[in-house]
């Protein structure tokens, strides 16, 4: 036997022995107590089965088998009344041009195969055959062994496993595998599943029930030997490929573990995780060879729960790596030792000597984990699931030292409003360092022994500019400055120095300077005395300036619930007030006076703007109102958690406005949060972000100033209340020349929280918030993307609105549904489209569903939507063409739907009979659809 050989055995015994594993666990569940729905709902009908075989041989009668299946299906739980099983057999009466070639290929298709190369061949046939008739993406090839399969199993369950989509889900869990080069391929390996390795194939079919349902968290000795044999590889005669199967499988294992446990995790460390699962390969070569799993604490370098597995056994701890810097090993270990926990002991990693050697390959240089160890013989009885939720909440504390955050005591609500604060905003942030630097600059300005030097007007970027904190506009203050004269700007300066380093207490300098009128200047009031001093002073004065209004001292005290201190003077109650906040967050912003600024402005916002406490997720009512599936919704908003920007693109009338309007009302209520820019050809720089224009002062004199555009409008809203999303729509991106309009926007689209000198703030630097979304819609999909910058697609995901094509297909069907609508008219569109796709080369002129979606539709008022709708817009495309023109007039459209389908529109244009064209959910099944 060659080296190949034993693997490939040894991946068949792999398989057999982790599929084993999960029997166990199926057998000591309640479900195995329960009674078989198989005999209990299937079996009482498998004669049915195949009687409606019988008789399609003889009548070769497409419609009447697809009728009398379809009402069939509905007399018990059959688990084949939805889009995997009869709504195949649905289309393929619908779109199949010759009925009599589809009866041949379900005749052959359903009936029971000879052997496994004839269920093979058999599965592909239906699957080619889908292919051939395929409209958009339905019917879908990839149910085809479905399909089949379940014919199959009516007349032989023992002998022919039902492909249910939970059994295949479960199939590419454990074996890791989810490409096939074929359909058959697919089925072939679930059959050698069912039959080999389990040998029951009904125990197989109630054991992926369970394990779709439960979602059992599984580990055992095998995973150690799948480890073993990477670790045993010959570098220099074994091919990589070789080992590929292997590493697939240990990843699936580990992306199952880390999404079903991550809300448990979660919970028990009291914070939001994130799942990260290892990548494939170890090397550009080679695929790993251990198996790990990390909940991970978002925005650090690696801190996080986790699960390491090798050849000898398994540990459940922490992976304490909170920076990426060096000595950041010695460091965690440090505070490990100042909190350890019993049970636990520091293990090393692959390349690090600190803590003790288990065995791992993996992990970079000084990679540890603190952890406890779990020999491969402890695995069989190991409870995983509890195992690592005890480990989670183990090590929370610790979690929280690492990350540099006070530990919350019971009760303690501010300190679990301070980790909030920092998970929500990734504290401390780039724009967080950047004023850190300003207020440096700014010092250097006010310096005790240069400011005699410094012209007044130069000090004007320390209020006029919200670099370390805004003081609000400041024209009195700015006028003040420019009127003066030499002797004048002299005692301006004499005031700022007194006021920053004269020899009384501060209260006494802020009344003086507020007061006297040798001190006085008009427009400097408190906030700017107050920045001044935050400035100069940075480790006594917080960044909250004002003392009263929504966002001044008084309001953060009444947050903190703290007594208001009784002074006499603004100076007094300034220093006072500054002092009592100061006292109270310094546990947990030790020194940083900037931080306790920045988490009143966010705790500020939060109050100021409760969410709703909602029992019902707001997405799923979404994604009922715009009638698609939740995890298209899903998917979008995690898009949008990636880049920040989405796109979403494809004909016009397809509803990309609308969607992104209604997503943007969900992720932001308050309409103030979710403003919308229409760009056109004459779109500008100054427009969308900001630029001087011109005013009338008081004297009637024409000058220019610098005012935001929508985008500066909502970065500063954003910035004001962090932690609080804003969403940005921008229709019809791509008609404005975009370079132009963004300039150095573009840079900040992907380096958020990174600041910026703008074209008309070169002293006052610019970021955009982590907090701020953009929504982007784009018509004509596919000649508009490319003409679309290539440096802007890179920033931004783009998503396809196609009426016959990914998730946007069937809308007008299920709306036309939900309103009691005729259905036919969505056929009509569909078949329409379909021709246009073929016509153009292409999907991206197709028909818009939100032109057919009017109440009172009949053959009337579709006619009049297609004469003054849909007409000009075929006249435009097919423009010098009228023998094309004339093919998508509405009467010669009618008339071939009515060759097709005239069923439908025999049934009238009655609003809708209630039927959803075969679909019946059967979620109550274990192992339905």
């Amino acid at each position: 036997m060659t080296r190949r050989d034993d693997i490939e055995a040894q991946e068949r015994d792999f398989r057999r022995r982790w599929h084993l594993a999960h029997v166990r666990g199926f057998e000591n569940s309640d479900q195995a107590a329960a009674p078989s729905w198989r005999d209990d709902r299937l079996t009482p009908h498998a004669a049915e089965a195949h009687q409606f075989i019988e008789q399609l041989r003889r009548s070769r009668d497409l419609v009447a088998f697809q009728e009398e299946t379809g009402r069939w299906v509905r007399t018990f739980k059959s688990g084949y009344a939805g889009t995997a099983g009869q709504m195949i057999i649905n289309q393929i009466n619908k779109l199949s041009t010759d009925p009599d070639a589809a009866v041949t290929v379900l005749l052959d298709v359903l009936s029971t195969p000879n052997d496994l190369e004839d269920a093979k061949r058999k599965i592909n046939l239906l699957a080619g055959y889908l292919e051939s008739i395929q409209v958009g993406s339905h019917p879908s090839a990839r149910r085809a062994p479905f399909v089949a399969s379940y014919y199959w199993g009516m007349d032989d369950a023992a002998a022919w496993p039902v492909a249910w989509p939970k059994s295949t889900d479960y199939v590419e869990y454990a074996s890791g595998r989810s490409e096939y080069i074929d359909q058959g391929e697919r089925y072939a390996d679930l059959y050698g599943y069912a039959m080999d390795l389990d040998g029951d194939p009904l125990r197989f079919e109630r054991v992926t029930s369970w394990w779709a349902d439960d979602r059992p968290v599984v580990l055992d000795s095998v995973l150690c030997d799948r480890a073993a044999l990477r670790e045993k590889a010959d570098k220099d005669s074994d091919d990589p490929e070789w080992y590929r199967g292997n590493a697939q499988a240990l990843v699936a294992v580990a992306n199952h573990i880390g999404s079903s446990l991550e809300a448990e995790v979660s919970d028990a460390t009291d914070r939001a995780l994130k799942t990260h699962k290892p990548p494939l390969m170890w090397s550009r070569e080679w695929p790993r060879g251990d198996l790990w799993v990390d909940w991970r604490v978002p925005g650090t370098y690696g801190l996080a729960v986790r699960i390491w597995l090798n050849g000898n056994g398994v540990a459940i701890g922490l992976r304490p790596f909170f920076e990426a810097d060096p000595g950041a090993t010695e460091r965690a270990v440090e505070i490990i030792e100042r909190h350890s926990l019993d049970g636990y002991e520091v293990l090393a990693g692959g390349r690090t000597r600190t803590g003790r050697d288990v065995g791992f390959l993996g992990g970079g240089t000084g990679e540890i984990v603190y952890a406890r160890w779990f020999d491969r013989a402890a695995m069989e009885a190991l409870d995983t699931r509890a195992e690592v939720l005890r480990t989670a909440r183990d090590v929370a504390q610790l979690v929280r030292e690492l990350n540099g955050e006070t530990a919350i005591e019971p009760g303690d609500k501010l300190a679990r409003k301070v980790t909030e604060f920092k998970e929500a905003t990734g504290y401390p942030t780039a724009g967080h360092d950047q004023d850190l630097a300003d207020r440096r600059d700014f010092a250097a300005l006010l310096d005790s022994e240069l400011l005699s030097t410094v012209e007044p007007a130069d000090l004007g970027r320390i209020w006029n500019s919200g670099r370390y904190g805004g003081t609000g506009p400041m024209s009195v203050l700015n006028t003040s400055i420019r009127d003066a004269d030499n002797v004048e700007a002299q005692r301006i300066i004499e005031t700022f120095s007194y006021l920053c380093w004269g020899d009384e207490p501060p209260a006494e300098r802020i009344d003086r300077v507020l007061g006297e009128d040798e001190l006085r200047i008009r427009g400097f009031g408190e906030s700017v005395i107050m920045k001044m001093l935050a400035i100069t002073h940075p480790d006594q004065f917080i960044t909250v300036y004002p003392y009263t209004g929504a966002k001044g001292k008084l309001a953060m005290l009444k947050l903190l619930e703290l007594d208001v201190p009784y002074a006499e003077t603004r100076g007094a109650k300034q220093v006072s007030a500054n002092d009592i906040l100061r006292a109270r967050l310094d546990p947990y912003f030790p020194g940083e006076l900037l931080g306790m600024g920045e988490f009143l402005y966010w705790l500020a916002a939060q109050d100021e703007e409760p969410e709703p406490e909602v029992e019902i997720d707001p997405m799923d009512d979404l994604a009922e109102e715009l009638l698609v599936d939740r995890s298209f919704i899903d998917d979008i908003v995690d898009l949008l958690r990636d880049k920040k920007q989405v796109v979403f693109y494809g004909p016009p009338g397809t509803g990309k406005t609308y969607f992104a309007r209604k997503l943007a009302e969900t992720l932001a209520p308050e309409p103030e949060r979710r403003p919308v820019v229409q760009f056109h050809p004459s779109t500008s720089y100054e427009d969308f972000f900001e630029g001087y224009r011109p005013e009338t002062n008081v004297d009637g004199v024409m000058t220019y100033s610098l005012q935001k555009g929508p985008l500066a409008e909502l970065a500063l809203r954003a910035s004001n209340a962090p932690g609080r999303r804003h969403v940005m729509i921008i229709d019809e991106i791509n008609r404005a020349n975009l370079p132009k309009v963004l300039g150095e926007l573009l840079f900040l689209f992907e380096y958020r929280d990174t600041p910026v000198r703008t074209l008309y703030r070169p002293d006052d630097p610019f970021e955009l918030p982590q907090d701020v979304w953009f929504i982007g819609t784009m018509n004509t999909a596919d000649r508009s993307i490319a003409l679309v910058d290539a440096a802007l697609r890179r920033r931004f995901h783009f998503v396809p609105f196609f009426p016959n094509h990914g998730p946007m297909a069937g809308l007008l069907g299920r709306w036309l549904g939900r309103e009691g609508e005729p259905a036919w008219v969505g056929e009509l569109v569909s078949q329409v489209n379909a021709e246009l796709e073929a016509e153009l080369g292409g999907p991206h002129l197709q028909l818009g569903a939100s032109h057919f979606m009017k109440r009172g539709l009949d053959k009337d008022a579709l006619r009049r939507i297609w004469t003054y709708d849909i007409e000009p817009f075929i006249e435009d495309q097919f423009f010098g063409d009228p023998a094309r023109i004339d093919q998508f007039r509405f009467d010669r459209v009618m008339d071939r739907f009515n060759e097709v389908a005239p069923e439908s529109l025999e049934e009238g244009d009655g609003k809708g009979d209630g039927s959803n064209n075969g679909e019946e959910p059967d979620s109550d099944w274990g192992a339905g659809v």
